[in-house]
């Protein structure tokens, strides 16, 4: 199969933006400055009849900020790409994953309008008959260039959901879809973050963010834990119980208790200050009771100590 890829010079004012919704186009003038200096690394992408397929910001920054006249872009033929006449490996080794989202998009568009078309005049030669929904997407994800339709769709949510800093770091490799993708996921401030540590420690986050994505949500947790009868993490990491709500807080109480008991015995064996001296300045503080208790704590104190000395599980 030959290339049917075809680089051209087109007037700006040629090139139709149709049906796009992005709002936020980012840096425009960095852009804009990385182009004019280091040159146009990757063109933008157009139909045969002029429509932007990919490649906005890029046709924003030379035509409005560098000004120029006429700009190179690359003339895909959809059609041509779901008739096979282009090669998978073709689409995969030309553009980048957010580009080739896009041109799945324009892949899954055109199948649709094939698939609308009047049964009496029949569909073109060589265009694949698909079903609606899954087999589309299939369809579509295999023709634009990734290996499964669950890669296309985590490259999808990368470019509606993730800040440019991520799509960038995808784009050129430095992040895997799937990584960028549990990183999309995040709030901006916290994708611009992680893409800005270093990879050792980038790597470890989207690990964290994987296996987090693996637990089930709170309701899932909880069903689990009603059929177990044991504690299930969830996916904020809280560990989730089968009980109703007044078994959770007794066990609550229980637990804090228990929290508070520990703390003051590791406060006793910790605390600098003289037992006989203590004891001589309580009569300046006003601790009703604390005669009568005492002997009561140090029972307790010794019978826990016993047990503590019996299990020998406890460090």
């Amino acid at each position: 199969m030959t290339s049917n890829l075809v680089l051209r010079q087109v007037p700006c004012d040629s090139i139709r933006v149709v049906g796009r919704h992005r709002r936020d186009m980012g840096e425009l003038e960095v852009l804009a400055e990385s182009i004019a200096t280091v040159g146009l690394l990757h063109p933008p992408v157009i139909t045969k009849d002029g429509v932007l397929i990919c490649g906005e910001r890029r046709l924003l920054a030379m035509r409005d900020i560098l000004g120029w006249k006429t700009i190179p872009v690359i003339v895909l033929e959809v059609p041509s790409i779901v008739e096979s006449e282009y090669a998978e490996n073709e689409i995969r080794k030309n553009f980048t994953p957010s580009e080739r989202v896009a041109i799945g998009k324009a892949i899954e568009a055109e199948i649709g309008k094939r698939q609308g078309q009047r049964t009496d005049k029949g569909l073109p030669v060589n265009c694949p008959e698909v079903e609606p929904g899954v087999e589309t997407r299939e369809v579509a994800a295999a023709k634009a260039g990734f290996d499964s339709a669950s890669t296309y769709e985590r490259a999808k949510r990368v470019v509606e959901k993730a800040v440019d800093e991520v799509v960038a770091q995808m784009d050129v490799g430095a992040l895997s879809i799937s990584a960028a993708a549990l990183i999309a996921e995040q709030p901006p401030e916290a994708q611009r973050e992680i893409v800005q540590m270093p990879a050792a420690v980038r790597r470890q986050i989207v690990r964290q963010l994987r296996e987090a994505c693996e637990l089930p949500s709170t309701a899932e947790a909880r069903r689990i834990a009603r059929e177990t009868g044991m504690l299930v993490a969830d996916r904020t990491g809280r560990y989730r119980s089968g009980a109703s709500a007044e078994e959770r807080e007794a066990a609550k109480e229980d637990l804090d208790a228990i929290w508070a008991v520990t703390r003051a015995v590791l406060a006793l064996a910790d605390t600098p200050l003289d037992p006989v001296e203590l004891a001589s300045r309580l009569e300046y503080w006003h601790c009703p009771g604390i005669r009568a208790k005492s002997p009561a704590a140090l029972d307790w104190l010794h019978r826990f100590e016993e047990a503590i000395r019996e299990n020998t599980q406890i460090s």
